[in-house]
């Protein structure tokens, strides 16, 4: 029967995920690694030499370049050896890894593909990187409760290209440091997670509501260097708009339930949690004072965009919110 399969794309430790599970079915058989250093000639031998005397094994096949990429010339002997990968009928089970994506507009490609067995590996993003991270915590017995989720939730729409190794490893340190405990939740994520940029911005950003003025001035040498303040400062003004909409609408009468439903009506980005927190905010926010922030903000931004940005400027302006009396 014929047993081959191509895993491949972007995502190394998917990848690495889908190899093992085929490596455990065939468990019982050795494993014969076959780079593209080896050359396609020699992995064609490999691959057609019977198993006459039961020493049958898995080839696996690692980046061979048999995918075509825009303007590559061809090459016979890779296109040879995909020709017979598309067609393999043999005993030895093959396992194809490809660390890259995969260019479907090509006619080569996607009859490659259509030929093949496959499994792709695409870098998770936003709802899908958080499927993966609740169903790692299940199978090693910890749940994320709801505002562990949410937490996350929030992070992940600032944090992009997250690894799914990078999780996995901060994962596993945590289930070492919750040890009999089962439960991660949203104070132990904000005190155990690893000090990447996402975390000190979303940090930032509650301080700055909170006007948690300590909290501000030892996170703005970070600010002042993050590597993309521009995006970060673009994060936090859509923080900001969102909080003057909930304590504008909270203001006017309306509860949680109702900014939400507008938000839906006006089909607005803004989601459950975010809302939540700004709304719970709300109460002890000036709407005075968050005007004047925002609006100090814009003319940050603007000037930013013209080479005449100072970030010494936004650091003022928080300053001065937090310490806004009226």
């Amino acid at each position: 029967m014929r047993d081959i399969l191509l895993v491949y794309g972007n995502e190394s430790q998917l990848v690495e995920e889908e190899k093992q599970t085929f490596l455990l079915t065939h468990s019982d058989l050795d494993v014969r690694l076959l780079s593209d250093e080896v050359g396609p000639a020699r992995i064609s031998e490999e691959l057609m030499e019977d198993s006459l005397f039961g020493d049958a094994k898995v080839f696996c096949l690692i980046n061979p370049p048999i995918f075509k990429k825009s303007g590559q010339k061809d090459n016979e002997q890779w296109d040879a050896l995909a020709d017979l990968l598309a067609t393999y009928d043999g005993d030895n089970p093959i396992l194809i890894i490809y660390h890259d994506i995969i260019d479907k507009r090509l006619k080569q490609n996607k009859t490659l593909l259509d030929a093949l067995p496959h499994r792709e590996c695409k870098r998770l993003e936003g709802a899908d990187l958080l499927m993966w991270i609740r169903q790692y915590c299940t199978s090693h017995g910890y749940t994320l409760t709801p505002n562990g989720h949410d937490y996350l939730s929030n992070l992940l729409e600032l944090w992009k290209d997250v690894p799914v190794a990078f999780m996995r490893t901060e994962f596993d340190r945590y289930f070492l440091l919750l040890g009999e405990a089962k439960e991660i939740d949203q104070p132990f994520l904000m005190e155990h997670s690893s000090n990447y940029g996402a975390k000190n911005i979303y940090a930032f950003k509650e301080a700055l509501l909170n006007r948690d003025i300590n909290t501000l001035l030892e996170l703005f040498p970070f600010m002042m260097n993050y590597k993309e303040v521009d995006y970060a400062m673009s994060y936090i003004e859509g923080q900001l708009r969102l909080q003057l909409l909930v304590s504008e609408g909270r203001a006017a009468g309306m509860n949680r339930n109702d900014i939400e439903q507008f938000c839906k009506n006006h089909d607005s980005s803004f989601k459950s949690y975010p809302i939540k927190l700004a709304y719970e905010a709300s109460s002890r926010i000036s709407l005075k004072a968050l005007r004047m922030l925002l609006k100090g903000l814009y003319d940050i931004m603007i000037d930013s965009r013209t080479g005449k940005g100072d970030m010494l400027r936004f650091r003022d302006l928080c300053v001065t919110y937090c310490g806004y009396k009226g």
